[in-house]
């Protein structure tokens, strides 16, 4: 410690001690140097705080000689708005219009600087390529005109969607005039100061706003949005969600089968739905309709029950039974064991897809989504009056009148040349 304060006391003495051989007034003026305000020059860029602000004038402290003013004619280039904004003690850049002269005022303008500092942030919004939003003050022939700060930024035709593909003069300047007042979100895509040139992109913006919505909607997976039919094609629908399109695949619109997506949605429509995933890097939304409506199997209980006589379309034949639509949306099983025929036939020869055949229900599982159907337990009876009441709905059909066909003929030929209870009797 004592060690220390001597190398203190030693180091003051050198500095205190007269300057020999004439370096004495070289060392005055090196600290005056250090201490004398740098000498300012016009076209100057520096940086000052607020150290008053009149209701016509502006004072800044720019480490001068002489207190910076900002006089009333600059302020009036500046956005009340922006002039809100400013505090006593900010800091801020200012551009040197004239340095003083014996008792003449240091005149700068703050308007030229909240430009330079636009410029700067322009770089910053270029190198980051963050979103910002703008609004459009004006148009000319090669786009439109938006207000970042104190400048003015442009947007080419071919940077913004909206203008796209429209080749008419007159409907093109129309659609500009259109989006006056508007705010597009933008991407800046060219910074040059020297050459007042601040250009920025809606079209590359468009596809930043997508990927922050689909990173949204990814969060939502599961859950209920509403949206807008915006398209309808042969294997489902387009639905816009607030910035990103999504797809509600033909299979996820009903539960019923559905062949032409305009029986149930039209363009226009506002709907709800459910997320069902979300591809973010191939921009894909999956999304259902049916998965809101209830489920015929949930109903099922209300309209149908173990040991009714049903009437059904096969949909499929497998090995181990048919597959048989008694309703839209649901299917039950004739096993191999409940199929009418010789036990010789394969289920694939006693029954094809697109019959349609009468069969009792033998149990139903809701929950499973499982149903149980028996051609064999339909009786004789049963089925020669089904296809008897079958007959005269395909006369009536034909020619409105009813032929006395005989049963048995019908059943005959309903049954492909053979009798279905031939082994049980």
């Amino acid at each position: 410690m004592i060690t220390e304060q001597k190398q203190k006391n030693s180091e003051l003495q050198e500095t205190q001690t007269p300057a020999k051989n004439g370096d004495h007034s070289s060392t005055f003026e090196q600290l005056l140097a250090e201490y004398e305000p740098e000498s300012l020059h016009r076209g100057q860029y520096v940086e000052g705080e607020i150290l008053q602000i009149d209701e016509h004038v502006i004072f800044a402290d720019v480490d001068a000689k002489r207190t910076a003013v900002v006089p009333p004619q600059d302020l009036q280039m500046i956005e009340d708005e922006e002039l809100a904004k400013l505090s006593v003690g900010d800091e801020v850049f200012l551009y040197v219009l004239r340095t003083p002269v014996g008792q003449d005022e240091l005149i700068v303008s703050l308007n030229k600087g909240l430009q330079y500092q636009d410029w700067i942030d322009a770089k910053e919004y270029l190198e980051d390529q963050e979103l910002l939003e703008l609004e459009v003050v004006g148009h000319n022939k090669g786009g439109l005109m938006v207000s970042f700060g104190q400048l003015l930024g442009f947007v080419p035709i071919s940077h913004v969607p909206q203008l796209q593909n429209t080749y008419d003069k007159e409907t093109l300047n129309s659609k500009k005039a259109k989006l006056i007042g508007e705010q597009l979100p933008l991407v800046v895509i060219e910074v040059d100061p020297k050459r007042q040139r601040l250009v920025l992109s809606a079209k590359k913006a468009q596809k930043e706003v997508r990927q922050q919505r689909l990173l949204e909607l990814k969060l939502q997976e599961g859950q209920k949005v509403t949206g807008r039919v915006t398209n309808l094609v042969r294997f489902g629908a387009f639905i816009e969600l607030d910035g990103a399109e999504g797809l509600i695949h033909i299979s996820e619109i009903a539960w019923q089968k559905v062949t032409d997506p305009a029986e149930y949605l039209k363009p226009g429509d506002e709907i709800e739905m459910i997320i069902l995933s979300v591809d973010v890097e191939e921009e894909r939304i999956s999304l259902s309709r049916k998965a809101l409506l209830p489920s015929p199997w949930e109903l099922l209980d209300t309209t149908h029950n173990a040991g009714d006589l049903v009437e059904g379309t096969v949909t499929h034949v497998r090995e181990y039974g048919a597959f048989v639509m008694i309703e839209d949306g649901v299917e039950g099983l004739i096993h191999v064991s409940e199929m009418r025929g010789p036990h010789n036939m394969k289920p694939q020869e006693v029954l094809f897809p697109g019959d349609t055949v009468l069969v009792r229900i033998l149990d139903i599982q809701p929950e499973r989504q499982r149903m149980g159907l028996s051609q064999r337990k339909v009786n004789r009876e049963e089925e020669t009056q089904w296809i008897w009441q079958q007959q005269q709905d395909l006369n009536q059909a034909e020619n409105g009148t009813v032929s006395a066909v005989d049963g048995s003929f019908a059943l005959d030929s309903q049954m492909k040349g053979y009798s279905p209870w031939e082994e049980e009797e």
